[in-house]
């Protein structure tokens, strides 16, 4: 069983220094950034990350996050589970300086994995809590060496998200599918008629219903 706690932000560069690894549950009420995006905040993200060394020797965050969310179906607006999953493999760079002495221009453009630049979360983080995170220069206590693990874990859930979550049941908007099925079958296929459109599907509705 994972741990309940997972630190809001680590020491990068000991972990690296160490090949570390978290493995930790994380409560999706603490993800301010997902939470709009949820019909629920019951449940939490398992996470696991490993600090480590590629074959050239730069610093690799590897991992997972994975979580079951609940979602709003965009076809009957109920509340519905979606297992989410999002597998990392960064490459960790204190700032542009760092990355630009060990990688060329054209080796950057070349690499297959993404690219995680510390110094920019971090000014990103302090730009949204405002003047009184870390220092004036917008570098907290251990400069640019710190990973903030809530940030990293929002952002891969969030880029996990169905477009359009919709139940695997076509009918599960009970009063949609009626209103489908009453139409003439010769009208479905014409794009133009109530059976493709959705607007025009509701104005007969509108026009059905008891004055």
């Amino acid at each position: 069983m994972l741990p309940d706690h997972l630190p809001e932000r680590v020491d990068a560069a000991k972990l690296f220094a160490r090949f570390g690894s978290i493995e930790a549950a994380l409560p999706l009420g603490r993800l301010s950034r997902l939470v709009p995006y949820l019909a629920g905040t019951d449940g939490q993200a398992e996470v696991s990350l490993k600090f480590g060394l590629d074959a050239e020797g730069r610093k690799l965050l590897s991992g997972s996050v994975v979580a079951n969310l609940d979602l709003v179906c965009q076809r009957c607006l109920k509340g519905m589970k979606v297992p989410v999953s999002s597998e990392l493999s960064l490459l960790v760079f204190n700032d542009r300086k760092e990355l630009d002495g060990q990688m060329s221009q054209q080796a950057q453009e070349n690499l297959a994995q993404d690219v995680l630049l510390l110094d920019e979360m971090q000014s990103v983080e302090v730009q949204s809590e405002g003047p009184s995170a870390g220092k004036p220069d917008g570098k907290s206590d251990k400069g640019n060496q710190e990973l903030d693990v809530i940030a990293l874990v929002e952002d891969e859930l969030i880029l996990s998200l169905p477009l359009a979550p919709m139940h695997e049941d076509v009918d599960c908007n009970k009063l949609w599918s009626r209103i489908r099925d009453q139409e003439p079958q010769e009208e479905r296929h014409d794009l133009g008629s109530s059976g493709n459109n959705p607007f025009a599907m509701l104005a007969k509705l509108k026009k059905d219903l008891p004055g």
